[in-house]
């Protein structure tokens, strides 16, 4: 089980599917899957639209780590699991829609909010810090979340500013310091997947 962390926009997503799909091209490679932190962010329903976007979207607080946990649990045993599906736009699950996976023989986890997670060593083999500076990944944030999400950049700067960006400083030293191996988001996806596939030694 291999987790992938770092800032918002650090490239962590993109360097977890990557290291996915090389491992599913391989003709001897582990059977492989793909698990995110970001699925289990907690079912907001029963709040309105004003009060949902009251939330602390990057504190730990707001994922449903129970149910994460036990997930990850049940497929290092070798299950299938049925992962929620989240509605960024709306801040909510989407009702009665999961997507199943496992089970695999590697897990690769990638989330913001790992990082905040000190129970995440115990809970996995290997943790991938992957290190940007904060100007690009703000970039890559409202790149995404204006194209993908449907946000403005006026609401994707102010939770940067509010919440994101000191929520990040605020772990950051301590899930660096944590994980096995610490990566740059700046260089080739291609190079950084082949460095940490070296590492874990597959």
């Amino acid at each position: 089980m291999v987790a992938i962390t770092g800032a918002s926009g650090s490239g962590k997503s993109t360097l977890a599917q990557s290291l996915v799909q090389f491992a599913q091209a391989k003709a001897d490679g582990p059977r492989t899957c793909l698990l995110s932190l970001d699925a289990y962010y907690r079912d907001l329903s029963h709040l309105s639209i004003p009060e949902r976007e009251a939330v602390n979207f990057d504190r730990l607080e707001a994922i449903e780590l129970p149910l994460f946990s036990d997930h990850l649990a049940r497929l290092r045993l070798g299950e299938r699991v049925a992962v929620p599906k989240y509605d960024f736009s709306q801040h909510t699950r989407v009702a009665g829609q999961t997507a199943q996976i496992g089970p695999a023989e590697l897990v690769v986890v990638d989330g913001l909010l790992l990082g905040a997670w000190t129970g995440l060593a115990a809970a996995v083999d290997y943790t991938v810090f992957v290190e940007t500076p904060v100007a690009v990944c703000l970039q890559r944030r409202l790149q995404r979340d204006c194209v993908e999400r449907g946000r403005t950049e006026a609401s994707v700067l102010e939770f940067w500013n509010s919440r994101v960006l000191p929520e990040f400083q605020r772990w950051e030293q301590g899930a660096r310091a944590r994980a096995n191996g610490v990566v740059s988001g700046e260089i080739s996806v291609d190079e950084t997947t082949v460095a940490v596939w070296k590492a874990l030694a597959l």
